[in-house]
């Protein structure tokens, strides 16, 4: 039925098998309906079925394509070897019913089961072609002729595909399966004949072949079992292939069959792996549109895969920053799922074509590259969150996890109905994500827009509410107390529409923080938002940098390294580490969090500065002085950096030096807001108290994001007898 070539897959680097149905049965069929009834076999998931990675039409051609495996057939091993060990052959068998027994469950017939479609990978069988012969018969629109009149191999169809029955179910297979095993077993067809006519008298005059009697040592129960599978009539067949893998016998009878254990320790090895498995990370999903600038839709397509499985409270979901490093990767998987401590990884696709989109996605275990789920959407835009909804619970059965009906509820709900307000937001989204102020700025707009096309959108105004706040921690020109206040608004306004949003829950914690210093307040709003999406890495830091002002160190440090799990290669996320050591005087451990973040991105000056500060507060002046005194001679940041050597000096009892730097500073301090809580740092260490409380003030005015840590900051020890340190720790509600 098709022609097989070795193909490359260019973007994961990988061998493939490209299959082309022979041209004149392509024309026959069609492509359309093809194409439609192959998304069956796509859907099939199973360690025992070869996946089904992408199928499509090219020049009239239909094709699709799955892995390649450097692998042999069970046709190629009978040709070499004739027969097979008993126990070996069993446990081809067993696995093979294994795979048929999910697929009839699913209601896929394989139709054309043979030695040639069963592969032997790493001492397993693996069922190729799965649901295609199914596909080709229920496309066809007239009978097939000549020798493509019956779909199927002639030594192994079963009686009634033989004579051209159109209802066929489960059991077909069953009987193709008992006289692939009678092959393996005695080393010939239980059927032979090189003609159609001559298998057909022969399945009709023949008594009921037996494999115990061309090979004494198959077990009686075996034989038993194989002549139950071959029956003529399939009301006289096991019912179910799971019944045919019970009747050869469990797992340890084929080990002790092989003559070791080695297929038990196999097995149990492989159930606690899946067990275990229950980690996932989504690569960034290829833009296979034929515009490029169609980019921010595969990015925004990834991203709400991943909102959608961190609603499920069984996962370990990895964030975004850490996966979209590898976006146009040639790092194999087996290394990316190292890197990010997962056990399973998720690829894709996404092309868009006008009104419509086809996302492809595959669920694969990277150790030995196996798909253990895949399949493909062809849908109109409106419906892009029903394929997210599936893909998240397709993904949970296939790793096993509990989905609690509240989690499935959440999945299955609609976010809006406008695919033109969906596709503004993902827009938003990716220009949100480049955090400057221009690029914060064109989100907002597109937040906007969205809004005005669905004014009941509430991820659009969660979206606005993380857009002002991140405009309120330095990417903006405005104070932080106005962008707190429009995220708050923005967030209420979401959660009015939708509840269960936990970004809209952690935009509202943060404001009620910093903005209201409403604390008790925060804290609610911070664990509604992780009950919803337990590894939102946003609420899992934000909440953690919470609990370190207020001194729950033990706490704090709980939440931040969920974060980490969650977000490993995030460079904001290891600072934040750090950060809370820092505030829990656990210095040493803080220096390897922010240097592991340092090594990431160098030129990040946020760690690059908790670095100096713990190294300061360790009395390690000569490594902060050295590192400030380089740096700043680097171009950007010469202002914060003069300021923080001038700190470092002070700090280690050079106040000449420091004066002097101070002086050159003087002008740019006066009218800089912006620097007002970090000269504190200066003015504390030169035990000037009366402008470290002025600028104290200031920055409290301002709501600083730093100054909600006054109580557990190590450099601001030298004025906590003073009163004016009390009036402002109860004034920020920490009293």
């Amino acid at each position: 039925m098709a022609k097989v070539f070795l193909a490359q897959d260019l973007k994961y680097e990988r061998a493939v098998a490209l299959k082309v149905l022979l041209p004149e049965l392509a024309a026959e069929l069609g492509a359309a309906r093809f194409l439609r009834e192959i998304q069956t076999a796509a859907r099939l998931h199973h360690p025992h079925i070869l996946p089904l990675y992408d199928s499509d039409e090219a020049d009239g051609l239909l094709y699709y394509v799955m892995p390649y495996l450097e692998a042999e057939s069970l046709r190629e091993r009978l040709a070499r070897e004739r027969q097979l060990p008993v126990g070996e052959a069993l446990q081809i068998a067993r696995e093979v019913a294994d795979a048929l027994s999910y697929a009839h469950s699913c209601g896929v017939v394989h139709r054309d089961i043979k030695p040639a479609n069963i592969l032997q990978d790493a001492g397993h069988a693996v069922v190729a072609d799965f649901g295609i012969a199914r596909a080709i018969g229920v496309a066809s629109t007239q009978s097939l002729t000549g020798p493509l009149r019956a779909i199927g191999t002639l030594a192994y169809m079963s009686p009634e595909q033989a004579e051209g029955s159109e209802h066929l179910d489960g059991r077909s297979d069953i009987y193709s399966l008992g006289c692939v095993l009678f092959e393996m077993l005695v080393g010939e067809s239980p059927f032979p004949g090189t003609t159609f006519e001559a298998v057909i008298a022969h399945r009709l005059t023949s008594p009921q072949p037996s494999p115990r009697a061309g090979r004494e040592l198959v077990p009686e129960a075996v034989d038993a079992a194989v002549r139950k599978a071959l029956a003529r009539l399939p009301a006289d067949r096991f019912t179910t292939a799971a019944q045919f893998a019970e009747a050869l016998g469990t797992p340890a009878t084929v080990a002790i069959a092989v003559g070791t254990a080695q297929a038990v320790l196999q097995e149990v090895f492989a159930a606690k792996s899946l067990a275990a498995a229950k980690s996932v990370a989504v690569l960034p999903f290829e833009n296979m549109s034929a515009d490029p600038e169609n980019e921010y839709f595969s990015d925004g397509v990834t991203d709400d895969i991943i909102a959608q499985l961190s609603k499920i409270s069984a996962l370990k979901v990895i964030s975004r920053t850490s996966t979209m490093q590898y976006k146009k990767t040639s790092k194999k998987i087996a290394a990316i799922a190292e890197e990010l401590g997962v056990a399973t990884i998720l690829e894709g696709s996404v092309r868009r074509a006008g009104p419509r989109v086809r996302i492809v996605a595959h669920l694969v275990d990277p150790l030995t590259e196996k798909h253990l789920w895949g399949d493909t959407f062809d849908r109109q835009l409106s419906d892009v969150f029903e394929v997210q909804s599936e893909v998240a619970q397709q993904i949970t059965g296939a790793l096993k996890a509990t989905l609690s009906s509240e989690e499935k509820e959440r999945l299955e709900k609609k976010p809006t109905e406008d695919a033109d307000a969906y596709n503004l937001y993902l827009l938003g989204r990716y220009h949100a994500n480049k955090w400057s102020e221009a690029s914060v700025q064109k989100g907002i707009g597109c937040f906007e827009e969205a809004i005005r096309k669905d004014p009941g959108y509430a991820l659009a105004y969660a979206g606005l509410a993380d857009a002002y706040e991140l405009l309120s921690i330095g990417l903006g020109s405005k104070p932080a107390t106005e962008c707190l206040a429009q995220a708050k608004v923005m967030a209420l306004k979401a959660l009015d529409l939708d509840d269960t949003l936990a970004e809209a829950h952690t935009s509202l914690a943060y404001a009620r923080w910093l903005a209201d210093l409403d604390w008790p307040t925060a804290e609610r709003e911070f664990k509604r938002a992780l009950e919803l999406k337990a590894s939102y890495v946003t609420a899992l830091q934000w909440y953690a940098e919470y609990l370190a002002a207020l001194g729950r160190h033990d706490e704090a440090l709980v939440q931040i390294k969920r974060a980490q799990q969650s977000d490993p290669l995030s460079v904001p996320v290891n600072r934040a580490v750090g950060w809370v050591l820092y505030f829990g005087r656990r210095y040493d451990e803080a220096i390897v969090e922010l240097q592991k973040a340092l090594a990431m991105d160098p030129e990040f000056l946020g760690a690059r500065m908790v670095l100096w500060w713990v190294y300061v507060a360790k009395g390690a002046y000569e490594e902060a002085i050295a590192d400030i005194r380089k740096e700043a001679e680097r171009p950007g940041g010469g202002t914060v950096k003069k300021l923080m050597l001038a700190y470092a000096y002070a700090a280690s009892g050079k106040r000449e030096e420091a004066s002097g730097i101070l002086w050159e500073l003087e002008p740019k301090l006066a009218g800089a807001d912006r620097l007002a809580f970090l000269s504190t740092f200066l003015f504390t260490a030169l035990d000037d108290k009366d402008r470290a409380f002025e600028r104290l003030e200031r920055a409290f005015q301002l709501r600083e994001p730093g100054l909600p840590f006054l109580r557990v900051a190590p450099w601001l020890d030298p004025l906590r007898s003073d009163p004016r340190y009390g009036a402002l720790v109860e004034k920020l509600g920490l009293g």
